[in-house]
């Protein structure tokens, strides 16, 4: 291989190196982890993005998930809009935020969820569900405005 041809492929090693240290963390005995959700349907739809829990910020703002540890936690996420799956979604501004707090148990993940109370209003109610069980771990919090 000539320093033409392989540097390029180093580059594409490195890359891919960083993307393997990305990966989602996992729950343990002592953390738990919480992972963006999903809202709406077929019409109308978009993802709950973290932006903290317990004043710990997720590290990449878009799908990130985060590592916390047991205990009672307070989170705070965005609520997006995405016109085509979660390909075309815009992130720039949230359609709604919310402070929820919740029971983080060790071993579990958890995923924030939220329901428009009426088509195109942009008010949200927003909850936190243990991705094993579908089952709320928190109360449904009205949304603010977004950012």
């Amino acid at each position: 291989m000539t320093a033409i041809t392989s540097f390029p492929l180093a580059v594409a090693l490195v890359a891919l190196s960083a993307c393997a240290l990305l990966d989602n963390p996992k729950p343990t005995d002592q953390t738990a982890v919480v992972k963006p959700g999903l809202w709406g349907g077929a019409y109308r739809g978009g993802y709950v993005e973290i932006v903290s829990v317990s004043g710990v910020e997720a590290d990449w703002r878009l799908h990130s998930a985060l590592s916390i540890p047991a205990g009672d936690r307070t989170a705070w996420f965005y609520v997006y809009l995405c016109n085509q799956g979660a390909t075309l979604c815009s992130s720039a501004v949230s359609l709604g935020q919310a402070q929820i707090s919740f029971n983080a148990q060790g071993g579990h993940t958890y995923r924030p969820r939220a329901q428009e109370q009426v088509n195109g209003s942009n008010r949200f109610s927003v909850w936190i569900e243990d991705e094993s069980t579908s089952k709320a771990v928190s109360e449904r919090v009205l949304s603010a405005p977004g950012s």
